[in-house]
């Protein structure tokens, strides 16, 4: 009832019946006068209002909606943590592959990539899990590739260069090169994952 009162134009309903009384003793123009017309206008003002009035809601819903969760802020804090933003960049994206990767740095994309595809760790937000996604993608081709052109040299994931009459260096370098160029382009979608999360308020 409080909310219905707030709602002044309601009386748009009433304003045709106190229109058609006062025409009985003041001359009013004929599309207030007119019982009909007075219907017609009080009807299209009241449309025209709620309409407006529901934009306003869809806009309000929208805004509550864009607004991340407390349980979809845990899901991607728990996952960057996981993934160790500064080892990536530094450890593998700024890294050479000729000179082989930290042991660590690699456990970190694989550990992620196996959490990241959880259903527990799914989102509430389509969007975001599109851009987890599409890293993902770009980084499980990083890590098959890597997984097959790297062996481990104490903390080290290095390349197969030591021993030439096997892997020429020429193929070796060719590796390498698509390794370091794999690892930026995962990187690439990193940064756009980055950007929605900063602008979205979940960092």
């Amino acid at each position: 009832m409080k909310l219905l009162l707030k709602k002044w134009y309601i009386t748009a309903f009433v304003l045709p019946l106190i229109l058609t009384y006062l025409t009985s003793y003041i001359q009013l123009p004929d599309i207030i006068s007119n019982w009909e017309y007075s219907i017609i206008l009080s009807l299209l003002i009241l449309t025209t209002i709620l309409v407006y009035e529901i934009i306003l809601l869809n806009k309000k819903i929208t805004g509550l909606e864009a607004k991340p969760t407390a349980n979809d802020r845990s899901i991607i804090k728990n996952l960057l943590q996981t993934l160790n933003l500064k080892m990536f960049q530094e450890d593998i994206v700024l890294q050479d592959s000729w000179n082989g990767y930290k042991s660590e740095a690699i456990h970190n994309l694989i550990e992620f990539k196996h959490n990241s595809i959880l259903l527990e760790n799914q989102t509430s937000v389509e969007e975001l899990n599109f851009l987890i996604a599409d890293f993902l993608k770009e980084l499980n081709i990083f890590i098959k590739h890597s997984s097959n052109h790297l062996y481990g040299k104490g903390y080290w994931l290095v390349p197969f260069k030591d021993n030439p009459e096997v892997n020429s260096r020429e193929k070796v370098k060719k590796e390498t090169e698509t390794m370091n160029f794999m690892s930026k382009k995962a990187f690439e979608k990193l940064e756009k994952l980055m950007i929605y999360l900063r602008t979205n308020d979940y960092l």
